[in-house]
């Protein structure tokens, strides 16, 4: 093998590594985003109820401990 094939065939593995990394990183935001928009719209469909106060409550069941 010469060795501008062999330059080619390391620039293709580094370019095939990147694109293979840069799309896990892409996969990574997406399942992010896509958690966030989920959790946003359960709170959306779940208002608080009137009275409630989560830090109180956690409170409570901290001591109770």
């Amino acid at each position: 093998m010469n060795k501008s094939q062999s330059e080619y065939d390391h620039m293709t593995l580094i370019e095939r590594r990147i694109t293979y990394l840069s799309g896990a990183r892409l996969r990574e935001t997406d399942k992010k985003r896509s958690a966030m928009e989920r959790q946003d719209a359960i709170r959306r469909g779940h208002q608080a109820t009137a009275g409630w106060d989560s830090v109180s409550q956690i409170r409570k069941w901290r001591e109770a401990r």
